[in-house]
């Protein structure tokens, strides 16, 4: 049997979009996102939960705040960064990477020791104690580092802590994980990271009481996706699944 050329011309072109259509199966979207380490728990369910409903898939990357805004302003690609704190977001701004942000959920830093504080710490002058061993987040790579060196030095308290440092660590996990792993003894982290640990009780000090700040989210602007990105960003905010993940970790939407 022989075909006309019109009858291949139509084949060729069924036969394409078929391809097409395979292909766009094979390859969901996916978008880059650049996340602080403070919300990763609610971001990874969060995630699994958004995929499912749209078949939109995230890649997730963590770290300190700093870290992730040094990776996005060298790697110059991605769809989304989250903040831990709104320094960092006035900072992306500053540097042209993105317009404008949205509020996510509000933090505060505490001091936090293990559960029952068996070494009695009630001020943050206990960790200068001989026998102490006091972890805190970088502060030139994580927000709560950055924000404790800040208030300390408000306080007139920072010198003394900045010697009885026993390590500094990437992320407010890794000094949350620390202390749950007694491999320190206090350390200064998140609120709502306290809240999801049973191994790590909070001493209320004066140096922390007044702060308060808020974890935000913005659009990148080379974004290859924005409306996709902006689509996450207010399922994020606004759908009943995501709230209901950030209250059940612990977190109060901003």
């Amino acid at each position: 049997m022989k075909y006309s050329g019109t009858g291949k011309i139509i084949g060729f072109i069924v036969l394409l979009f078929l391809l097409i259509g395979c292909k766009s199966k094979q390859e969901p979207k996916t978008l880059l996102v650049y996340c602080a380490a403070v919300v990763k728990p609610a971001l990874e369910e969060i995630a699994e939960v958004y995929y499912h409903k749209t078949g939109v898939q995230l890649d997730l990357q963590y770290g300190g705040s700093g870290t992730l805004l040094a990776n996005i302003r060298i790697a110059k690609q991605g769809d989304l960064y989250l903040s831990a704190d709104a320094s960092y977001m006035k900072q992306a701004i500053t540097y042209n990477l993105v317009e404008q942000s949205k509020p996510i959920v509000a933090i505060a830093p505490v001091l936090a020791v293990r559960s029952n504080n068996p070494k009695k710490i009630k001020a943050v002058s206990d960790v200068c104690k001989t026998g102490i061993r006091f972890g805190v987040a970088n502060p030139e790579a994580a927000s709560v580092g950055a924000v404790t060196k800040k208030l300390l030095q408000e306080s007139g308290n920072w010198e003394a802590v900045k010697k009885s440092i026993y390590v500094q660590m990437p992320t407010v996990s890794d000094v949350a994980n620390a202390i749950k792993l007694n491999t320190i003894d206090a350390g200064v982290i998140w609120n709502v990271t306290a809240n999801q640990y049973k191994e790590i009780d909070i001493v209320k000090v004066d140096d922390f009481n007044t702060y308060k700040d808020y974890t935000s989210i913005a659009v990148l602007k080379w974004s290859k996706q924005p409306n996709e990105a902006l689509k996450f960003t207010n399922f994020l905010l606004s759908d009943s699944n995501s709230i209901n993940v950030f209250k059940k970790l612990g977190y109060k939407m901003y």
